[in-house]
């Protein structure tokens, strides 16, 4: 087996929030990459709800890496729309699979496989997930537990510019800069993590040899309304704009593990340090702002 360092990446949903950072982290290297609704300059148009083509690519990227970026993440239509989000985050990961049997696969799961009872997860916790979203991501999983050559990679909160500005930290700030209100789940825990440290880290942990699951999670375990504060704080915007809710005020379709905390102790002695901590990740994406 080649060093990876010196292998070919082939890298999937390169436009989204972690692929772009992903296409950063992995500079200078041999990568091919896909996107579909946002094409990447050099990049090849995949749909992932084309299995044919799915085969197509991975036979033809031949590559020793497979990083599984693209998803389906919205956690409202997974829920509402089961059987049409499945085919992407599931089945289309197992033709990747099928195509591709001797390469690492990475792959991105959620603290939502869990059931948010125990405040903080580790690794080895047993998972429970409440809603379609979380049922997809241990699903995920468990195809991929079944490969010799594997990491899956769970995440929380996830934030970073990205082309859709869908993530959390992105809609706070579009919110609060145009003066308009914005509501924060009052009794949700989460792991706020950079997407750039998320992307370093992914490389580093392939570069080492990491197989099995890895939390790879900012440092912190925090109540959503404190980071949101923070994000806003950060940003020189009004944190008075923010308005705690219960999260069964939002109306929301699926069920949320409202205490889901990831244990990253794993992923720092493995690495031998962690990601950036809010404070820390918030600055870095205020100063690399893009500009318009």
């Amino acid at each position: 087996m080649p060093d990876r360092e010196d292998g070919r990446w082939l890298l999937l949903g390169a436009s989204g929030l972690v692929g772009r950072h992903l296409r950063a982290a992995l500079s200078g290297r041999d990568v091919v990459a896909t996107a579909h609704r946002a094409p990447v300059p050099g990049g090849i148009t995949l749909d992932l709800a084309d299995s044919a083509a799915i085969t197509r690519v991975v036979r033809d990227a031949g590559a020793d890496v497979i990083v599984v970026a693209a998803a389906d993440a919205f956690v409202e239509r997974c829920e509402r729309e089961p059987v049409a989000t499945r085919a992407v985050n599931v089945d289309a990961v197992r033709r990747v699979a099928e195509a591709a049997p001797s390469a690492l696969l990475v792959v991105f799961s959620s603290e939502y496989v869990f059931d948010g009872a125990a405040s903080s997860y580790g690794e080895e916790d047993g998972l429970a997930p409440i809603n379609e979203y979380g049922r997809q991501k241990a699903a995920l999983e468990a195809i991929i537990e079944e490969r010799a050559s594997h990491l899956i990679c769970r995440v929380s909160g996830v934030y970073g510019w990205s082309t859709d500005r869908m993530n959390f930290v992105c809609q706070l700030v579009d919110r609060l800069r145009e003066g308009q209100r914005f509501r924060v789940p009052a009794d949700q825990l989460i792991t706020p993590t950079p997407a750039p440290d998320l992307a370093a880290a992914v490389v580093q942990l392939v570069d080492k040899g990491a197989r099995g699951i890895f939390h790879v999670a900012g440092p912190e375990i925090l109540p959503r309304p404190e980071f949101a504060t923070r994000a806003a704080e950060s940003f020189g915007l009004d944190a008075n704009l923010l308005d705690p809710v219960p999260t069964a005020a939002l109306g929301l379709a699926a069920p949320r593990p409202l205490r889901a905390g990831l244990r990253t102790d794993k992923l720092r002695a493995f690495l031998g340090r962690g990601l950036s901590r809010s404070v820390e990740g918030l600055a870095a994406m205020r100063e690399k702002e893009p500009r318009s």
